[in-house]
């Protein structure tokens, strides 16, 4: 998808287009905003010495503090310059994504959707039902990734869903538990671990070592 949105074309209305694209796909999918969210960013919201953005009164009238990657600060910062070099505002009360000849007003959320959908078609990603995906289950997707970052560096999954709702700015676990879909890649993750640690404890009953043989 990055590939994809660094070949954008010009567009006349948003000097800016395939740059704000590029970032936006970064933010979502090492994040995990809500779209919403990530299109109300200021420039101020982003702390470059404490690499963390400041998500103000977001769903539930919540403020949050979100640390970023490394990737992602690598991402900003990139952007960031080249806006400057183009003449671009950049003070802090600039919008984060901007748009219009002079960048001068925030993306739409439904305007980055739009934008999303032919990033999707170009990188060949569609859904289990082969549906083009919605911006938001990018979303989705960040939370999955980290449930299986914690599975495979042996972390305590259960200890660490709290601290992954506070990331993503749910007001209780049962929310978060909504983005944590078990996929394979989960489901093989969780075996392995469960068998390295009670393996030794579970025996095959007579039948099943009947049903073996046959």
């Amino acid at each position: 998808m990055l590939k994809a949105a660094d070949e954008l074309p010009p567009n006349p209305n948003s000097p800016l287009h395939s740059r704000v694209y590029r970032l936006a796909i970064v933010l979502l999918y090492t994040t995990g905003l809500r779209r919403g969210e990530m299109v109300r960013l200021l420039i101020g919201d982003y702390e470059p010495s404490e690499h963390i953005l400041l998500i103000r009164e977001s769903k539930f009238h919540r403020s949050r503090l979100v640390p970023l990657s490394a990737d992602a600060v690598q991402e900003i910062d990139t952007y960031l310059k080249g806006r400057a070099l183009k003449g671009f505002p950049v003070s802090p009360k600039s919008p984060l994504l901007g748009n219009g000849q002079r960048g001068q007003r925030a993306y739409a959320g439904s305007t980055i959707s739009v934008g999303m959908r032919p990033l999707f078609r170009t990188a060949r990603i569609r859904t289990n039902a082969g549906w083009v995906p919605r911006t938001h289950d990018i979303r989705h997707s960040f939370a999955v990734h980290a449930l299986l970052r914690w599975y495979r560096t042996g972390e305590d999954v259960q200890a660490k869903l709290p601290f992954l709702s506070t990331y993503m700015g749910h007001v209780s676990v049962v929310s978060t538990q909504h983005y944590l879909h078990f996929v394979e890649r989960t489901a093989v993750q969780a075996s392995d671990r469960f068998e390295a640690r009670y393996g030794v404890l579970v025996s095959a009953s007579p039948h099943d070592q009947g049903d073996a043989s046959r």
